[in-house]
């Protein structure tokens, strides 16, 4: 016997569905596929530059990466 009354449906949780679902409201808000992909290229390129930023390289072959400190010159 379940536990629930039968007329009640169970929310789907299921990664599946929930992409489904995003899928829908992307569509839902920017009126087509085409205008949907862009929209998530872009937040998906805003996000990887913003990641790079935020990202240490660290110490390689010697050198600090770029930008990340300034070189001090031993003679000074």
């Amino acid at each position: 016997m379940s536990a629930q009354p039968a007329d009640q449906s169970v929310k789907d949780t299921t990664l599946d569905a929930e992409v489904a679902g995003l899928v829908a409201d992307l569509m839902e808000e920017h009126g087509s596929e085409a205008a949907a992909l862009r929209a998530l290229a872009h937040d998906f390129i805003v996000l990887m530059n913003d990641a790079d930023r935020s990202v240490s390289r660290g110490f390689l072959r010697g050198l600090f990466s770029q930008g990340a400190r300034l070189v001090c010159d031993p003679e000074t």
